[in-house]
């Protein structure tokens, strides 16, 4: 007999009649997986964007993190190029970044690895790119994160 897993982390949920599960466990379950939700926090850039500019530098996780995805709201779109913001993780940039496509108003980019933060460790964004021909404006920022549920070992 299978398995059945929760939505969130994966957990394997026993099978039926595992009285362990059923008399001490399974009323935690749903609290447990929904430390696997994503969270999120918004940076605004009212100004236009400009190249290599850190324009945030100052998260500290309460919690060991681990960033999922960068999303990007231009009011003014950018033209001529795409704009790129970089993760800063304790002033070092990550060099996988959020882009917003040339001409686009808004677009989420799932990294290509997650970055890990500890508590020590601060987060900054900050932009590797803008547009050539118009830079983007009224910029929003979202990093999506995920709590690191059971601490590593």
């Amino acid at each position: 007999m299978s398995n059945t897993f929760t939505t969130n982390l994966n957990l394997a949920v026993p099978s039926p009649g595992d009285l362990n599960w059923d008399d001490e466990y399974s009323s935690f379950n749903e609290a447990v997986d929904d430390l696997g939700n994503l969270l999120c926090f918004t940076v605004t850039v009212l100004d236009p964007a400009v190249n290599g500019t850190i324009f945030f530098d100052g998260f500290v996780p309460q919690e060991n993190i681990m960033v999922k995805a960068i999303g990007l709201f231009a009011q003014t779109s950018p033209t001529g190029q795409s704009i790129k913001v970089d993760i800063l993780k304790n002033g070092s940039a990550q060099n996988d970044p959020g882009i917003l496509s040339d001409g686009s108003q808004f677009e989420k980019t799932v990294l290509v690895s997650s970055i890990g933060f500890l508590v020590t460790d601060r987060l900054g964004l900050k932009f590797t790119q803008v547009g050539s021909v118009v830079a983007g404006d009224k910029i929003v920022v979202t990093v999506f994160y995920q709590k690191e549920a059971i601490v590593s070992p």
